[in-house]
């Protein structure tokens, strides 16, 4: 049954290739829109603008656990074999809008401070067009 009002945080996930990022505690999807700059001396000294080519990104962050179903091991080797994977970015209940896309793992960190939990962020770039909200 479709999630109705206020969709709490916790029940979105970033799956790669149709798993989820184990351990996530946070994710995020950005879209942008860039924009060409055609400002004439007619413009009253005021930018005109048009748009230009749009991009999108997700980040996810979470804590390492080496025994991970989809963790450390798999991240580290999208990003050392250069792996285009299939992004979606969702609630993975039935009936929800969801947003997927193409994309590369672009940036990968691991940290461990003493006496804390050893945490991953991760930020994929969308490589094409991400789909509009569609329902699973």
């Amino acid at each position: 049954m479709a999630t109705t009002g206020k969709i709490d945080g916790k029940n979105l996930l970033v799956y790669v290739n149709g798993i989820a990022i184990t351990h996530s505690d946070s994710c995020s999807l950005s879209l942008n829109l860039g924009t060409l700059n055609v400002t004439t001396k007619d413009s009253s000294n005021w930018d005109d603008i048009m748009p230009g080519s749009r991009n999108w990104t997700v980040d996810c962050s979470g804590m390492v656990a080496l025994d991970a179903t989809y963790g450390p091991d798999e991240l580290t080797t999208l990003i050392l074999n250069s792996t285009s994977v299939s992004l979606k970015f969702s609630t993975n209940t039935s009936g929800d809008k969801y947003w997927t896309g193409s994309a590369y793992l672009t940036s990968l960190k691991f940290d461990a401070p003493l006496n804390s939990p050893a945490t991953y962020s991760a930020t994929f770039n969308g490589d094409g067009a991400l789909t509009n909200p569609s329902k699973t």
